[in-house]
């Protein structure tokens, strides 16, 4: 799901695999049934975000009385049919391939940064501690966003009350360290942290599922911790408000996207009647904001986040305006996924979070020490090997599929 970042973003690849039977079934034919694959965000902040996401491959075997399907999903969304209309929002794109991915990749772009100057520029505000006002008024912002989405797409529920209970535990609780831990880290180095969320992803693959990585992955994430760790030391050196806690609090966040990912995928988007990813952000923040809201009230700490936000007025409307962004940003990257592929949405969150970390350091200036560069550098670097060892894997299953088929 998407965390209060969408820096975040989060890429899992994941695939959904749905089988027919048909008494007409012929040779070479396969009947494809669409199912939903998990988004990727999400919360996380934003959400956020997050997200998530899934890219996919199709593939279709037959036998003589029954056909099987791969169908290619992306973030609880099929991908487009050819000619098919292209549409965010409920609304549509120019025909132009040009625009409308120009049009996408720069929503995406806008919105995310826009999430993390406002995000950060409310920590900024002298006296603001109030992490669960803010994680309470971003859920119930994600909840309006879902609401309106489904209404102008015509969705309904179909995910059980139960299964968001549960997910609404993971989301907000993801959602709550990462925002409690800005109250310890620098905002560019909890969207570095962020970024790794292939490693906790890779851990429970291994332990878990038993999967194998290669060696050149492991070196990617050897990389990336690396950098991480020069990252956080650049922070230490440089932030009087930083608290080991913070990574704690970030790194319990981590875990808890990776848990929610795999919650999502199973009881959301690979079932019978997979749901879209509007209606789960809509029906978890939902539920989200009730568990936040109830303990803020029990601990009497929202009659002091209200006044608080009385006395700054701009404080509710920079969180429901972020929270909106973070909420965008994600969409934006979904409808890429459907249109133009992983490959190019990849590339656009890639961009996304480096221009969040130097607007970062641009607008709320830090003082930028050897240990700040260098680990932006190999966190950069991480990025990129990863893209391209992602990329070669795709290939490989291209070639082996056209190799079947022939």
């Amino acid at each position: 799901m998407y965390a209060t970042t969408i820096t975040n973003t989060r890429a899992v690849t994941t695939r959904s695999i749905a089988s027919t039977s048909s008494r007409r079934a012929t040779s070479g034919a396969a009947t494809v049934k669409p199912m939903n694959a998990r988004a990727s965000a999400t919360f996380a902040g934003a959400h956020g975000g997050a997200i998530g996401l899934a890219t996919t491959m199709a593939r279709a075997t037959t036998t003589k009385s029954r056909a099987a399907s791969l169908v290619v999903k992306a973030g609880g969304v099929a991908k487009a049919a050819p000619g098919e209309q292209k549409k965010v929002f409920g609304l549509n794109l120019p025909e132009s391939e040009g625009l409308s991915f120009l049009i996408l990749a720069a929503g995406s772009l806008g919105s995310a940064l826009g999430f993390a100057a406002l995000q950060e520029g409310v920590f900024r505000i002298p006296g603001f501690k109030f992490s669960a006002w803010m994680t309470v008024l971003t859920t119930f912002t994600y909840f309006l966003c879902g609401a309106l989405e489904m209404k102008l797409t015509n969705d309904s529920r179909k995910g059980s009350w139960k299964n968001y209970g549960i997910l609404s535990i993971y989301t907000y609780g993801g959602m709550a360290m990462t925002n409690y831990a800005l109250s310890y880290l620098n905002y560019a180095t909890r969207i570095v942290f962020k970024s790794a969320k292939i490693i906790p992803v890779m851990a429970f693959s291994v332990l878990i599922v038993g999967k194998k990585y290669n060696w050149k992955e492991w070196l990617s994430a050897a990389i990336l911790v690396a950098g991480i760790v020069l990252f956080t030391l650049g922070d230490v050196a440089s932030s009087p408000a930083f608290a080991p806690i913070g990574v704690l609090l970030i790194a319990g966040a981590l875990c808890v996207d990776a848990i929610c990912a795999n919650f999502e995928e199973k009881n959301f988007f690979r079932c019978e009647t997979p749901s879209t990813t509007q209606e789960v952000l809509c029906y978890a923040s939902l539920i989200g904001t009730a568990y936040g809201l109830v303990p803020l009230i029990a601990s009497g700490g929202l009659a002091p986040a209200l006044a608080f936000s009385q006395a700054n007025p701009q404080v509710v409307p920079m969180i429901m305006a972020f929270s909106v962004m973070g909420y965008s940003s994600v969409s934006f990257i979904l409808s890429l996924i459907k249109y133009f592929g992983a490959t190019e949405a990849e590339i656009v969150k890639s961009l996304r979070k480096v221009l969040s970390i130097v607007i970062s350091f641009m607008l709320f200036p830090k003082e930028l020490n050897w240990k700040y560069i260098a680990g932006f550098l190999a966190v950069l670097v991480s990025t990129v090997y990863t893209f391209y060892l992602k990329n070669e894997k795709n290939k490989a299953k291209a070639a082996a599929k056209a190799a079947g088929g022939a």
